[in-house]
């Protein structure tokens, strides 16, 4: 079953659960890749959306339109992206762009 909801909330409900995983998400325009977001302990502590990492991939979110999105427990990080907010600063961020995913 899919629920659409606020990107930021799907964000804050894994914060506020500490989890560790991945959450891969679909974009609307023509792409073979997907925006992923790693979590550790509720953190996000990678991000990547093909050739972007980090903040860059947190900056280009707002110009693209989400379809669906996927989180998939206790996955782990190919690398920590140091160059990223906190997760706090993350979430406001997303609330911002005020964007609507479908979950699953």
């Amino acid at each position: 079953m899919q629920t659409e909801l606020y990107f930021a909330d799907i964000l804050q409900e894994l914060y506020d659960a500490k989890k560790t995983g991945a959450l891969y998400v679909r974009i609307v325009e023509t792409s073979e890749d997907l925006y992923r977001m790693f979590f550790k302990n509720g953190n996000i502590c990678h991000v990547r959306y093909g050739s972007a990492v980090g903040k860059d991939c947190l900056d280009i979110l707002e110009y693209y339109t989400l379809a669906g999105a996927t989180f998939f427990d206790g996955v782990n990080a190919p690398t920590l992206t140091s160059d990223l907010p906190d997760t706090g600063k993350i979430i406001s961020m997303m609330r911002g762009f005020n964007k609507k995913v479908n979950m699953r």
